[in-house]
């Protein structure tokens, strides 16, 4: 049995060594040797628990025993007893952020660079002795000329900038309304928020959180174009059962309207008649034919013999000396004598101060009175079509029934115009939409004709010569 138990240690202890890798043979007369080989780390260990010592103030052994032990003096009794755990949760107590943590020193260690990131004054700056001199120079008033020029703009504009007025009010953030002091403003985006009755701000506010788009209106958006009413009352005399009196006076306005019509165009008629007159194709070709023969048959008249003189012109002569100096004078006599008329003019204004006054009082009533009649013609102009378009508006033909046409019951009247053209009117007369007419000019382009490559002849060959080449065929 110890034969076998030898053998077996004997077979374990050659399979180790087989299995144990040799080690590697290094050059150890090199410093990169020494890196790998060495084996420093209770070197590393006991340096980096001086540099702990040193951060945190003074080695273990080296500090008092009450800042690292305290004694409890206390009792059993004096100790809180600990309450029933509830079921409320106890709020945590909010202590320093742990964002700022970073920030506050944990090193007892000085810096050893004193002066590390220290910016120097202006008074440390530059040479001493330089410096000595220049508070000598500046001490009995002997300043550097290049200091001179700054000096004074530097009082200029703090002088300018104490004058400055400041603003009223920087518009850096639109917390306002800018088309009014308290505007409608429209809240795009929620409608259950815009809806609520809640104050503008608040409304603002909740919107601008839920980045919502917010705009207001501005007031023209809730001005009125026209004075007329969306839809106006019919006249009485196009009832199914009118009046007399009614019936009669829708008759006579549209009787006014179709007599002003038919004298416009007995006025065009008039105005273009000889314009549009026809002529017979003969008289036509007879006309043509007289002007085209005008002085073919007259004999020439004899060339005038003697030609017309031509009178001669001179060459301009500059001016002399004297000349220029009287022409000076002249100059400055006329200045003069404009400038004396002028004094004049101004010491007999005062005598006329009643006239002046009598002239800006009735200046003033005319100003009155023009801005009475644009304001009555501004008035008169809301219950007019504007202009909006290149078509003016065109008003509808007055919708009425004749006499014999009116049977009394709505069932068996004769129906006049139509629903949407009425409406269609009525918004161009609003100034809802411009006046516009049917375009009835249909636009007919020409066909486009071209020859296709196959059916074209090849160009540069000519059929002449290409039957000279042929040779007969024996």
């Amino acid at each position: 049995m110890a034969t076998s138990t030898l053998g077996a240690a004997w077979l374990v202890d050659e399979s180790d060594k087989l299995n144990k890798k040799k080690p590697k043979r290094i050059v150890k007369h090199k410093k990169k040797a020494w890196r790998v080989t060495s084996n420093v780390e209770d070197v590393e260990r006991f340096l980096e628990s001086k540099r702990l010592d040193e951060r945190l103030g003074a080695p273990l052994e080296d500090r008092p025993s009450d800042s690292l032990f305290v004694v409890d003096t206390k009792t059993e009794a004096d100790k809180p007893v600990k309450s029933e755990p509830t079921k409320k949760r106890k709020i945590k107590e909010i202590g320093p952020l742990r964002c700022y943590a970073i920030l506050t020193p944990n090193s007892a260690v000085t810096d050893p660079l004193k002066k590390r990131n220290r910016v120097r004054r202006p008074e440390e700056r530059g040479d001493p002795l330089l410096r000595k001199i220049m508070e000598e120079r500046r001490a009995n008033g002997k300043i550097p000329t290049r200091f001179l020029q700054s000096m004074k703009h530097h009082q200029e504009n703090v002088e300018a900038l104490a004058k400055k007025k400041k603003p009223e009010r920087l518009r850096t953030t639109f917390d306002f309304d800018l088309w009014g002091d308290a505007g409608d403003s429209l809240m795009i985006g929620d409608k259950k928020v815009s809806a609520l009755d809640l104050s503008d701000e608040l409304k603002t506010y909740t919107m601008e959180k839920m980045g919502k788009r917010i705009y207001s209106r501005p007031p023209t958006m809730f001005k009125k174009t026209t004075g007329l009413k969306p839809v106006e009352y019919p006249h009485p005399g196009t009832s199914y059962n009118p009046t007399y009196q009614d019936h009669q006076a829708l008759l006579k306005e549209a009787y006014n309207l179709e007599t002003k019509e038919m004298k416009e165009e007995v006025r065009t008629r008039r105005r273009l008649g000889p314009m549009l007159k026809k002529i017979p194709v003969q008289r036509k070709e007879e006309d043509w034919w007289s002007e085209m023969t005008q002085g073919l048959g007259d004999d020439e008249e004899p060339a005038k013999e003697e030609e017309e003189e031509v009178p001669c012109v001179r060459p301009t002569k500059p001016k002399t000396r004297k000349q220029k100096i009287r022409a000076k004078a002249l100059k400055w006599q006329d200045m003069r004598r404009k400038k004396l008329k002028e004094a004049k003019k101004r010491l007999l204004e005062f005598d006329r101060l009643r006239s002046i006054r009598r002239e800006i009082r009735k200046s003033e009533e005319l100003t009155a009175k023009r801005i009475e009649i644009r304001k009555k013609e501004k008035e008169a102009k809301m219950f007019k079509p504007a202009m909006l378009g290149r078509h003016k508006y065109v008003p509808p033909p007055i919708e009425v029934n004749l006499s014999e046409e009116i049977t009394g019951t709505l069932r068996g009247l004769k129906t006049e115009g139509h629903v949407l053209i009425d409406r269609y009117k009525s918004m161009q007369r609003r100034n809802i939409i411009e006046p516009r007419i049917r375009q009835t000019v249909v636009f007919k382009y020409k066909h486009k004709v071209f020859t296709k490559r196959s059916h074209s002849e090849p160009k540069g060959l000519k059929v002449g010569n290409r039957d000279k080449d042929k040779t007969p065929v024996q």
